[in-house]
């Protein structure tokens, strides 16, 4: 779910040393457009991340990581889970699909390191949907990888979402899990002890920030001047290290104190909420950084810092569920096109993230608001235009919440228009609708052209390219003395 700076890209291998290979980064693919798999992973490689966390084993996105020598952590869907954990026989064939099929030994295939089982199954608002296949299905995973020959060389992993650890003091001493999952929490941290595998969990101090008003602003962007917060002798002076060592205490109390832990999922918005910034996530980025470079750890694990660290995102998702708010489509640290969204000077010279190049878009025209025309019902068809497209940067505190009507009318018609590949028809609204070639980007609010894709090709176009195909038939046919 959360969620790669500029400056991390280009200079982790300065910055972290021996540690470099242990900053990856999350790769969703929740796009009504997604950039294309082979101009990701050249948009990887380009900026040296070694590591990839992935939420399903899409072909496509194996195939163009094979070969790259990026290391790739393989997630299984949240849906998958129930059959998995009922069928040896489905785990088998998953594996031999998605890991097998591409496993690398030492050659051109994908290096895959873990086999991620679900996607934060255990988030309470899911109740428990997932979480009584999760054990079973890792296990079935084990055995089909123990099958294949590589439970030596890759390892089976849950990740936990924040929620799953609670503390209701705020003081990391008194964390523990939630008492619906302690017994499945006992049973996965056996699992993954008896294979030596580490906890997987996501660590999020924006949502902290939002949900704990004694969670400051300055303490989770690991500022020096942030008021610390005390637990007994302990101090604290970050949002991250609290939340890591309240996880810690959960881990002791059931008895796994010295687990490995990776963070599977850490980022900052920049967009669609206050406080949902570039500018923000940058100053949170470069803090995070300094600080797993610092290798200081926490209180309660000093000198011993999370072994990986993932990232979230590389990319923003216009598809991705907005249930926990509107900042949702918004983490990654490039723009949905590959362009970096901040910039960072390190002290040994300024490197910027190189943005993903040659990308292709659809044409240079927008849909707008006719101001010629009576706009009384404008605003009710703006608002069924983003009940099916990504209008989340109009939401309070966003980047194009303070364009005033009828601007933010005209933002919501483009992104409908953007999202169905800038079919003519829909930029119709009843005619209030008007196509421009003019670009209505406003100061910080960027209105969007989508990115050309397979299916990006209008119906108009495809009616045209089918009748072709049908003249020719039938020239072909005559020619050959049928009758068509």
């Amino acid at each position: 779910m959360y969620p790669f700076p500029v400056f991390l890209f280009l200079t982790i291998l300065c910055l972290l040393g021996s540690t470099a290979d242990a900053i990856g980064v999350n790769w969703g693919t929740m796009s009504s457009h997604p950039l294309p798999p082979p101009k990701v992973v050249e948009l990887l490689k380009s900026n040296e991340v070694s590591k990839v966390k992935l939420f399903d084993a899409d072909p496509l996105v194996l195939q163009a990581l094979s070969g790259s020598n990026i290391v790739v952590t393989l997630g299984i869907p949240n849906s998958m889970l129930k059959t998995l954990n009922s069928s040896r026989k489905a785990a088998e064939s998953w594996v031999h699909d998605n890991v097998t099929r591409y496993f690398s030994h030492g050659g051109a295939g994908v290096r895959i390191e873990y086999v991620a089982v679900g996607d934060e199954p255990f988030l309470q608002s899911y109740g428990d949907r997932f979480h009584p296949f999760v054990i079973g299905a890792a296990m079935s995973i084990q055995a089909a990888l123990t099958k294949a020959n590589l439970a030596g060389e890759v390892k089976v992993v849950v990740p936990c979402s924040f929620d799953t650890f609670v503390s209701e003091s705020g003081q990391p001493s008194k964390g523990h899990f939630r008492t619906d999952l302690n017994k499945t929490m006992i049973e996965l941290l056996t699992f993954l002890s008896k294979h030596h595998s580490p906890f997987f969990v996501t660590i999020s101090p924006f949502i902290s920030f939002q949900q704990n008003k004694n969670i400051s602003l300055d303490f989770s962007l690991f500022k020096e001047n942030a008021r610390r917060h005390n637990d007994s002798h302990r101090t604290y002076k970050n949002s991250f290290d609290l939340s890591y060592d309240t996880l810690v205490s959960a881990l002791s109390k059931i008895g796994f104190p010295e687990i490995d832990i990776v963070v599977a999922c850490i980022g900052w918005p920049t967009d669609g909420a206050a406080n949902a910034t570039s500018s923000i996530a940058e100053k949170f980025m470069k803090g995070l950084i300094d600080h797993l470079h610092s290798k200081t750890g926490t209180p309660l694990r000093p000198r011993n810092p999370p072994i990986e660290t993932f990232i979230f995102s590389l990319l923003d998702e216009d598809h991705r569920s907005i249930t926990s708010g509107n900042f949702e489509r918004h983490w990654g640290v490039f723009t949905f096109d590959g362009q970096a969204k901040y910039h960072f000077n390190f002290g040994q010279g300024t490197k910027n993230l190189v943005n993903a190049q040659l990308v292709e878009y659809l044409a240079p025209k927008w849909c707008v608001v006719n101001n010629n025309k009576e706009l009384s019902n404008a605003s009710a068809s703006a608002l069924e235009a983003c009940s099916t497209s990504d209008c989340t940067a109009l939401s309070p505190g966003g980047s194009c919440s303070n364009i005033s009507w009828p601007g933010n009318i005209s933002y919501a018609f483009n992104s409908y228009y953007q999202q169905n590949d800038q079919r003519a028809d829909s930029c119709d609204f009843g005619g209030l609708g008007l196509i421009t070639t003019v670009d209505p980007s406003v100061d910080t609010c960027r209105f969007f052209v989508e990115l050309q894709t397979s299916h990006s090709t209008s119906a108009h176009e495809a009616y045209i390219f089918l009748r072709i195909i049908l003249l020719l038939a039938c020239l072909f046919s005559c020619l050959l003395g049928f009758t068509w």
